[in-house]
C-alpha cells in the first residue's frame, strides 16, 4: 500500500487539482493514486471525496447567493445542481 499525505491530498482537491497533477505533486504513481481514490474504503478516497463534497457545497452556496442577487448564470447553475441532486436520489 502506498503512502499518501492525506492533508496534502485534501488541499489539492480543494484547489481543483486534477488527479494526474496530484500524483506528481504527491510523488506517487498516478495509477496508484487513481486506484486508491476509486477504492471507497481507502483513506485517500475518503479524504478526496470529503474535500470534493466540501468544495462543491461551497460552490453551490455561492451560486445560491448569486442567484438571489439576480445572476442569470447562477440561476442556471442552480438548475444544474438540482438536476444532479434529483438524479442522485
Amino acid at each position: 500500500m502506498i503512502e499518501i499525505d492525506l492533508d496534502k491530498l485534501t488541499q489539492l482537491t480543494e484547489q481543483l487539482t486534477p488527479l494526474s497533477d496530484m500524483a506528481l505533486l504527491l510523488d506517487v504513481p498516478e495509477g496508484d493514486l487513481r486506484d486508491a481514490v476509486s477504492d471507497y474504503e481507502h483513506p485517500a478516497s475518503i479524504a478526496y471525496r470529503k474535500a470534493k463534497a466540501r468544495l462543491t457545497l461551497q460552490l453551490r452556496q455561492q451560486d445560491l447567493e448569486l442567484a438571489e442577487a439576480g445572476s442569470p448564470s447562477a440561476a442556471e447553475a442552480l438548475r444544474s445542481h438540482l438536476l444532479k441532486m434529483l438524479q442522485d436520489e
